[in-house]
């Protein structure tokens, strides 16, 4: 097993560790002697201030053995650590060490219920290498606080952590742990600061998300801008002095509280070897934690708020991805690695983007120069990136928005210069219909009057049944009939079927005056049926005179019945055209002639795109039009319909429906009810683009707020 390297131990001696971490440390312990000798160092450097101290005012001053500073770490975890550094310590030094027995001294001395000033020392939360930290009342305000108390006078020390302090209670921002007071009494320097109920970022940002992550360093990022508008330098930002309170606001501790004094005794080789990879907070040219320092000070170059640039981008590279960029067992390796700029590849899976890691590297960058300008253009851009995914949402649903909207103004013209040509097409065809039953109604009459002037047709209306008077016999007028019936089959009626049928012939039909058929084009030979069970002939008959027109389905049993329209019917509905010839008040016979549907559909046809079909009155539908389009005129269709009167009558009797049907060929014609599902989805994008770009400015808005 490899040795501890410089941050585990500085972790184990400022108990930032958790429990796992502090029994794999100590396992190690007990099986590798280099460790327990750098320990054994490290304890005897430490005895041997605290002895010296302990001597000048035993009684004033409580003791600390952990080596780095650890405010607004757990009171809990500071105790823990405490009691295992002083274990190390008697496990490590000699029983008869008199400068440990010193330091036990010290650790046993408590300062709880005394008095510093205005001050009254309540709870010891925890300790560092330069002090330990208690909560005090103030007595005069009336509230708590933490009063942070040094272990050791250092003029030079106290007066730059007095100016510092001093600016730093200039500083009033949200995510700034706030400095109430500095001041040394009785050779005691202490800092009173904002109390706060929380933990360390350190032990907050486990297991949390990139976002959170985000949001919490932006956060003390914010601190950091501000101190630095104040003109002061943290030299010392990393996730331990980073407080998240129960609240969740993150606020930065300890500005410019980073630097010890020098050590004032040589230490031995294994504590020099220590001391470079641990207790690297002195005053001088090496200023901060290794772990989180910039080139500059491990250099001893100028140390600006650049450098805070750098120990921050330092924390939130380990933050997001569980290791610290730059790889080093010894302090020297470590030195090497942060001034060549050479950062750990990122772990394999990672879920840190692109432009965050970008973002992160830039504030990484070995030349000070090479990194952002000042803090705040670094959180705007990390802001921005974390605004990435809601500006992209953004503008996805504004161009789906807008391609929506253009959709709908698209429909709406085509739609509206469409149905103005519907419209016209429709009215032309409306008057076209009625021309076409005026022609129709003139060409039967025409026709009608061509046959009434045959003279088979005089034989017809002057038969009479000779049995029904008692003057002859049913067989005798049976063949009267017979032969009236040959004549039929005899007459030429080409001309007659080819005027009104054009392509395709009418039938043509002749009855007597009792409705017996005498005559079908449709099957010549057929004769004798009765015509009269036909509900539009028997009404005829009835009327005594006159000529009427009606649509009537092929297939309809009672005219399949008669047999006028031959062995088979065809499909569709037929229009059916009759005239009754009457002597006095009294039918004497009558012409039939039927025209296919589909042959005056035919005639009132105007364009391909128009769609129609007939409409008998019983609802049947012959031609394009379905009879779902028809009658419920569905979506993405313009259906109108006229009624079709009888033109062969005076006021004209409806004898069914015309329907005319187009389809419109929009963008918006793709399902029924396209334009209200595409106009909320219109307005839901909007709505999305809206909150999504306002959340975006919230993000990266929040820099200045």
């Amino acid at each position: 097993m490899e040795c501890l390297d410089a941050n585990v131990v500085q972790d184990l001696m400022a108990g930032a560790l958790d429990a796992d971490g502090r029994t794999a440390a100590m396992e190690h312990l007990d099986g590798c002697a280099d460790c327990r000798d750098l320990i054994e160092s490290l304890a005897r450097e430490a005895s041997q201030d605290a002895a010296k101290d302990t001597l000048r005012d035993t009684e004033k001053r409580a003791p600390s053995i952990a080596m780095m500073e650890t405010v607004g770490s757990d009171a809990g975890l500071l105790e823990t650590a405490h009691a295992e550094g002083a274990a190390a310590l008697e496990s490590t030094v000699g029983p008869d060490d008199s400068v440990t027995k010193a330091v036990r001294i010290r650790t046993k001395a408590s300062s709880i219920g005394q008095q510093l000033g205005r001050y009254k020392l309540v709870e010891r939360l925890g300790a560092g290498a330069m002090g330990i930290v208690y909560r005090a009342e103030d007595r005069e305000l009336g509230r708590d606080v933490a009063l942070k108390q040094l272990h050791q006078p250092d003029a030079e020390l106290t007066d730059r952590l007095v100016r510092e302090a001093r600016s730093m209670a200039q500083v009033n921002h949200p995510n700034v742990v706030a400095v109430y007071d500095v001041g040394v009494l009785d050779g005691v320097t202490y800092i009173a600061m904002e109390l706060v109920s929380g933990q360390s970022m350190r032990a907050w940002q486990q297991l949390r998300s990139i976002k959170e992550l985000i949001e919490a360093y932006l956060a003390a990022g914010r601190g950091l801008a501000a101190a630095h508008a104040a003109g002061i330098v943290h030299r010392d930002f990393k996730p331990d002095n980073v407080l998240v309170g129960k609240d969740g606001r993150a606020r930065v501790t300890d500005f410019g509280l980073a630097a010890s004094r020098p050590s004032e005794t040589e230490p031995s080789k294994a504590a020099a070897r220590s001391l470079d990879d641990i207790n690297l907070t002195t005053s001088g040219s090496v200023l901060g934690t290794p772990a989180y320092m910039a080139p500059e000070q491990f250099t001893g170059g100028n140390v600006d708020a650049r450098t805070d640039q750098f120990n921050f981008c330092v924390a939130l590279y380990e933050a997001l991805y569980g290791q610290r960029p730059f790889p080093g067992k010894t302090f020297d390796e470590l030195a090497d690695n942060v001034c060549e700029g050479r950062v750990r590849s990122a772990p394999a899976k990672s879920q840190v983007s692109r432009a965050l890691r970008a973002i992160v590297l830039r504030g990484l960058s070995v030349k000070p120069g090479d990194r952002y300008p000042t803090m705040d253009h670094l959180l705007e851009d990390l802001g921005r990136d974390r605004a990435r995914p809601w500006r992209r949402t953004s503008r996805i649903a504004t161009l789906l928005a807008a391609a929506l909207a253009l959709g709908l103004a698209s429909d709406w013209v085509i739609r509206d210069r469409v149905l103005a040509q519907v419209e016209q097409s429709f009215d032309a065809t409306a008057r076209q219909t009625d021309r076409a039953m005026r022609l129709l109604a003139s060409r039967f009459d025409a026709i009608s009057n061509q046959v009434y002037s045959l003279a088979v047709m005089r034989d017809v209306t002057g038969h009479h049944d000779q049995a029904d008077f008692g003057l002859g016999t049913p067989e005798d007028d049976r063949a009267d009939l017979d032969e009236i019936h040959a004549k039929l089959v005899a007459q030429d009626w080409k001309y007659a079927r080819e005027i009104a049928g054009k392509e395709e012939p009418a039938i043509l039909a002749i009855s007597d005056y009792k409705g017996r058929l005498l005559y079908t084009s449709a099957a010549p030979d057929t004769w004798g049926t009765d015509l009269i069970q036909l509900p539009w002939i028997k009404r005829a008959f009835d009327a005594g005179a006159g000529n009427s027109m009606t649509l009537q389905r092929y297939d309809d049993p009672r005219l399949v019945a008669t047999k006028v329209l031959g062995a088979s019917s065809p499909a569709g509905l037929a229009v059916l055209f009759t005239r009754t010839l009457s002597v006095g008040e009294t039918a004497r016979s009558q012409f039939l002639q039927i025209v296919a549907a589909r042959q005056l559909l035919e005639d009132i046809r105007l364009d391909e795109e128009t769609q129609l079909s007939l409409v008998a009155l019983d609802g049947t539908v012959d031609g394009a039009v379905s009879r779902e389009i028809a009658t419920t005129s569905p979506e993405g269709y313009q259906v109108q319909s006229i009624v079709l009167a009888n033109p062969l009558v005076q006021g004209g009797e409806p004898i069914g429906r015309l329907v005319m049907a187009r389809r419109i060929d929009s963008v918006l014609s793709l399902f029924p009810h396209a334009r209200t599902v595409f106009a909320l989805a219109m307005l839901v994008a909007i709505l999305v683009a809206l909150m999504t770009a306002m959340r975006a400015r919230q993000i990266t808005g929040a820099r200045a707020a």
